[in-house]
Formats: structure tokens, sequence, C-alpha cells
């Protein structure tokens, strides 16, 4: 859903997927605080069990790494399964952190919008 000037007017799973690269970017965006999207984070904790395939793909997907994901995957770093699988679960994730935000009325934070 789009809304005034083509900014997304609902959370979508890439919003979702932006916020907690955000979150987990050691150097933060100019005026925005470390632990602005920390809720996220937290909101992921609560929709998705934390040893669930879903929140490990996100994490791994969102969080900063030495490897890159097909590095990872390949080596069987945090992730035992194909890459495609690693996708598939954490935009399924990602779908249900946003669909929770949504129904629960959070606002999108101004910062995620203007990071793109």
């Amino acid at each position: 859903m789009l809304g005034v000037m083509g900014l997304p007017s609902a959370w979508t799973p890439e919003l979702v997927l932006r916020g907690l690269r955000l979150h987990f970017d050691k150097q933060p965006q100019f005026g925005q605080y470390p632990a602005s999207f920390r809720f996220l984070l937290e909101r992921a904790r609560t929709v998705l069990d934390p040893r669930s395939l879903e929140f490990i793909a996100l994490t791994l997907r969102t969080a900063p790494a030495a490897l890159s994901l097909r590095e990872m995957v390949r080596a069987g770093v945090g992730w035992h399964r194909s890459r495609s699988e690693l996708y598939r679960r954490s935009h399924n994730g990602a779908i249900r952190i946003a669909v929770a935000l949504r129904r629960d009325g959070i606002p999108i934070p101004e910062a995620l919008l203007a990071s793109k």
C-alpha cells in the first residue's frame, strides 16, 4: 500500500528487513539513534520463536557478518539448508512481523521511510 508521495503507508516485509538491517548497522545514519529500530527485533522475538527457522534466517540475512550469505550457506555456518530456503524463511518471517505491526497499529518511523 502506497500513501502520500509513493511512500508505504503500511508495514511491508521489505520495510521490516530494512529496519532490521538498520538496527544491526554498526554506523547509524545521521540523526538515527542506535536503538531506533530495536523494537523490530523485539517484535520479531515475540512473533517468531527465537529458535524458529524464520527468526534465524531473518537475523542471518540482516545482521552484519564477515562472510556473505552464499559463503555462510556453502560452509554451513549458522544455516545448514539451501540459500533459497534462507531467503524464503526470512521473507515469511518478515511477512508475519509486518502483519503483526499493522494489526497493532504501530506507525512506520520516519527514519525508516527516509532510508532508501
